[in-house]
Parts: structure tokens; C-alpha cells; sequence
């Protein structure tokens, strides 16, 4: 991106989403030690992205809200980041941060003092902070913190220059508007962004990594730092990004500590369960060849092979038990997390069967989830560690209920 003014050399990281504190509901059956290293992996990617930035000699960070997993954050959490802070202190690296919809500012916590280079911006009004290099105003950073969990107004559209500083930058965790399975917290337009005539907007809120311009202006979602289930797979971590001679460029850095991952395996050409398991290794394999901690979900798909559409009721169960068995003792775990039967032959006899269409058409011809969720999206517990459910989940709900059912009906046929 090539200005006319004149911009001061910048190095800053762009980071969203920690997520500190994520209790990784539904993970069973862990060994202790794959389970602890699961359960700090928020921590650990956390303290990747700062030490990335003193390796760099960042001038900042910005942190673009839901450091916290939740507005109740805890004590061990804050006083983690506080220690983050001090070091980047000590390093003369200045960190700006909004609070988005999980940390809002509306929760209740034990309060504790942040270091000096640390600056929150405000829930009341759109904020404007100033970044000074060897003496002169380098940037104005603009933000805003939720008030409370819910903000649905349009706070991108509100960010305008208020400044004669060489660089602009605006700090928003909200929903860019098309944005499917996300709440639609403080939701903006793409237009909305340009017509606030920022040089880069920092965004938080969407776990997936996206960069929504490259330029004129600069509109990135660096993702989550950390995946915490399989709706999260890939690589996560920050964006690195440096103003040079008038120009701006950005590198996404790869920082998790755990990766979360899908392996699909075609079985059609297998004739023995040692086969099937023997492909399923090599697929493990690869990932363990990158040397770190992985969770991983096997997809079978293809021809379904007769040692398993006559084997025993529960026999993927069994493999499973199998492989974790394998790696209770590696520190560098690949961790099967589940086993997914997506092969030809247990999608198409009972399918046919009369009882089992017209159960189907029921489950698809059901539209109002609302009348199954609202009870338990009010309840209190919910409120505080849930989210709320979207048309992708409900997708999935009915896509996971069919391949029940067709499952038990497959068990009492044998």
C-alpha cells in the first residue's frame, strides 16, 4: 500500500481472540498430561504472539478483543497478561486492547492494575490514542470496548480521523456483513470500513483468518490464536505487520501451541482391519512428522469394506480406544479425538428402507430449533460459558442426528 505522506518506520503484531481461560468443554478420555497441555494451550499460543513481538522489535500490539474467554475472567488469567505486559514493558513495546463481546467490560472480576504501556480503550465512545516515535506522533489508533455481551450498533461506521498522524488505524471486534455462524456483535459493511479512510483496520470477533482487503484499506481477521475444537482446524496465530518507506505489508506468523486437524482417508481398496489401521497411522504420521501436539479427527471415506459393514457393533470405538493407548506416553501427542464413518455402504441400504425416509423427511421438514434451544440459551449457566446457536450449528445438529439414526438402525438390523 504506497501513501504520498510521509510514514514513519512501524512494526506492530495484530492479534484477536486468545480466549484466555477456555475450559474445552467435551474433550473426554485424556491422559492427564494431553489434557493439561490441551487445557493451557491458550496460554502458551498467548505467550508465542508477545514473544513474537519482542523477537521483532515491535513498536506495538494491538489486541483486538475477547483476550478472556469469559467476562468473568479469572485472577490466574489477568495475572498472566499482566506479566505479558511487563515484559513487553521492559522491551519499550506499547499495547493497545478493546474488549469485545466475551471480555466486556460489563463483567464482575477482581480488578488489578495494568502496566503503564497498556491502554484499553473505552466502552462509553469510539477512542482515539495517540503512538509517539522518537518524538513525534508515528499513529493514531482508534478503538472501542464492549460495554456489555450483546452491542449490535454499528461502531466501525463511527471511526473517523481525528488526527494529522502519518498512520490511522482502526480497532473493531465485530461481524463484517455475510459473516454466517457468528453472532452479529457490532456489524459493519466493507464500505463502512473505507469510508472511515483508515490505513489498516485491526478486526476481531471471526476465528477464521481472513484478509478482507489488502489494501487502501488494509482489512484483516487474523483468526484465533489458538483452536479449541474441530470447528477451528489449522494453523492460528497473529499477523506481523510493517510500515516501510511508505509502504505497508503484513505476514501472517503461525503461533499455536496445539493444532486441531481433519484426515480423510479413502478405505475403499482395503480388505483386513489391519489395513484400515495401517492407513490410518501414515495419515497420523504426517502430522506428527511437524514435531507438535496435534488433535485429530479420521474421516473414512469411499466403498465400505466388508470387515467393517459386518464388523461388531462398536468396533470404531474400539480402534479409537486403540490409538489412544498408542499415545498415552508421547510428548509431542497426535491425539484422535473421533472416527468418522462417511463411507459409501453406510450411507445407502437402510437409507432406502421406508421407516427410515420418513423419519428423514420429518428431520428435515423441522425448521423451528427455537422451540428446542430457548430454554437452555436462557438458562443461567448457558448465558455465562455458552454461545448461542446459529443455522450452521442446526445444520450440523441434523447432519449428526441422521448419521445416528441410520447407525442404530444399521445395529438392530445385524
Amino acid at each position: 500500500m504506497k501513501r504520498s505522506r510521509r510514514l514513519t518506520n512501524i512494526t506492530f503484531i495484530h492479534a484477536a481472540d486468545l480466549h484466555l481461560d477456555s475450559p474445552f468443554h467435551g474433550i473426554s478420555r485424556l491422559p492427564e498430561e494431553v489434557y493439561r497441555r490441551i487445557k493451557n494451550s491458550t496460554f502458551k499460543s498467548a505467550e508465542n504472539v508477545f514473544k513474537l513481538a519482542i523477537d521483532e522489535e515491535a513498536d506495538f500490539i494491538l489486541l483486538a478483543g475477547d483476550l478472556f474467554d469469559e467476562a468473568n475472567r479469572s485472577l490466574k488469567a489477568q495475572m498472566f497478561l499482566r506479566k505479558q505486559f511487563l515484559k513487553l514493558k521492559e522491551n519499550n513495546i506499547q499495547v493497545y486492547v478493546i474488549f469485545g463481546n466475551h471480555d466486556h467490560l460489563g463483567g464482575d472480576w477482581t480488578p488489578i492494575e495494568w502496566p503503564d504501556n497498556v491502554h484499553i480503550f473505552s466502552s462509553e465512545d469510539i477512542e482515539e490514542k495517540s503512538f509517539y516515535k522518537d518524538g513525534r506522533l508515528a499513529a493514531s489508533i482508534y478503538g472501542y470496548s464492549y460495554p456489555e455481551r450483546s452491542v449490535y450498533s454499528n461502531k466501525a461506521a463511527e471511526i473517523k480521523k481525528t488526527t494529522d498522524a502519518p498512520l490511522h488505524i482502526g480497532m473493531i471486534h465485530g461481524t463484517l456483513s455475510g459473516e454466517s455462524g457468528h453472532d452479529p456483535y457490532c456489524p459493519f459493511s466493507l464500505q463502512d470500513l473505507k469510508n472511515g479512510r483508515m490505513d489498516y483496520w485491526a478486526l476481531g470477533h471471526i476465528h477464521k483468518r481472513q484478509v478482507i482487503s489488502a489494501s487502501e484499506p488494509a482489512v484483516i481477521y487474523p483468526g484465533n490464536t489458538q483452536s479449541r475444537h474441530m470447528k477451528e482446524t489449522g494453523e492460528k496465530g497473529c499477523y506481523l505487520v510493517n510500515v516501510c518507506g511508505g509502504e505497508l505489508s503484513f505476514e501472517f506468523k503461525a503461533l499455536s501451541d496445539v493444532l486441531w486437524e481433519t484426515a480423510s482417508i479413502d478405505i475403499s481398496g482395503t480388505k483386513k482391519m489391519t489395513e484400515l489401521i495401517s492407513l490410518m497411522q501414515d495419515a497420523l504420521q504426517s502430522f506428527r512428522n511437524r514435531g507438535m501436539p496435534a488433535c485429530v479427527k479420521m474421516v473414512l471415506t469411499g466403498e465400505t469394506p466388508s470387515y467393517l459393514a459386518e464388523g461388531q457393533a462398536g468396533i470404531v470405538d474400539e480402534i479409537l480406544d486403540i490409538f489412544h493407548e498408542e499415545e498415552r506416553e508421547e510428548d509431542a501427542f497426535i491425539w484422535l479425538t473421533a472416527i468418522e464413518d462417511q463411507t459409501d455402504a453406510a450411507l445407502s441400504g437402510i437409507e432406502r428402507d421406508a421407516f427410515f425416509q420418513e423419519l428423514l423427511q420429518e428431520m428435515q421438514e423441522f425448521q423451528d430449533f427455537s422451540l428446542i434451544f430457548d430454554d437452555l440459551e436462557r438458562h443461567p449457566v448457558f448465558r455465562r460459558h455458552g454461545e448461542r446457536f446459529h443455522e450452521e450449528d442446526f445444520r450440523d445438529i441434523r447432519a449428526q442426528a441422521e448419521k445416528l439414526l441410520l447407525h442404530e438402525l444399521k445395529t438392530l438390523k445385524r
